[in-house]
């Protein structure tokens, strides 16, 4: 649902006013809330009552201009931050009571960057087995099927016996991408998965959240700078500002021209895609 905007913000001269996602209880397997999450960084106020709700079988982007709080709220989400305030419940309980393993098993990120040790791409994907063998017990033939079917599905089947160190930087995304989904959660938390990825792997990844949000039913929450890429990726969108949500709802309903000018604070023109019709941005030219 869009919001309002006063006069003022329309103008561009304030932000959008902050906007309340309306929470319904969930239980339901891969759902994920955030309800009057509050958080800060160094004593410094980064989320301030950010509401929010991602379901399974949906594409929920995170948008919204740097400093916003996208990946503050992607850390939250993924228990690597305690809020000052508010929570967070997957499947209706609140992730700071679950142990760590069993949250895993169900909930899974991939961090715009993550250590790296001298292992083969093969050996480092099967580290997201661990929530299911531990550290120390062998791959099981299960294990050893969900990392298959990882690398297959990010293209790093032939690259499988290589160093993960000695990689590419985009080779190494995906390979941390194909770490999580090893995991085979029923979450999963993507933070600018297209970074660093050349054209033809930005759509492999975008098209592989789209299944496995509507094919294999996992709710899929994934932060982007690219307002374009957002809108052809995602059944919702929450644009943040301030640290706070500023407009939930549909692409059509939150890429307008209005809103993405007064919230980036630059005047855009919004159009439609020649072949799926999703809002298409482009920032206009200064005078």
């Amino acid at each position: 649902m869009k919001i309002p905007l006063s006069p003022d913000a329309v103008a561009g001269a304030s932000r959008p006013r902050p906007h309340q996602e309306m929470l319904s209880p969930d239980h339901a397997a891969g759902s994920l809330a955030a309800t009057d999450l509050r958080c800060d960084l160094g004593g410094r106020a980064v989320l301030d009552g950010v509401q929010l709700q991602a379901r399974p079988g949906e594409v929920l982007a995170l948008i919204g201009p740097n400093g916003a709080g996208k990946t503050t709220l992607l850390r939250a989400l993924a228990r690597l931050l305690r809020p000052l305030g508010g929570a967070v419940s997957l499947e209706g309980q609140d992730i700071w009571r679950l142990r760590p393993r069993p949250l895993a098993r169900r909930m899974a990120l991939a961090p715009q960057g993550a250590e790296l040790w001298p292992l083969t791409v093969e050996q480092f994907v099967g580290l997201g087995r661990a929530p299911h063998r531990g550290w120390l017990l062998p791959l099981a033939p299960d294990d050893r099927a969900a990392v298959q079917a990882a690398l297959e599905r990010t293209g790093l089947g032939a690259m499988r016996e290589r160093q993960v160190t000695e990689l590419s930087g985009g080779e190494q995304r995906r390979a941390i991408l194909a770490r999580a989904l090893a995991q085979q959660p029923r979450v999963l938390l993507l933070d600018e998965p297209t970074a660093a990825l050349d054209l033809k792997y930005q759509a492999a990844i975008l098209g592989m959240a789209r299944r496995l949000a509507h094919e294999d039913g996992l709710a899929v929450v994934i932060t982007l700078h690219d307002l374009n890429q957002a809108a052809g990726v995602a059944d919702r969108l929450a644009l943040l500002a301030g640290g706070r949500v500023v407009a939930v709802g549909a692409p059509d309903e939150v890429l307008t021209a209005e809103l993405i000018g007064a919230t980036y604070g630059v005047p855009v023109a919004v159009c439609r895609h020649p072949l799926d019709g999703t809002p298409l941005i482009t920032p206009l030219r200064g005078e």
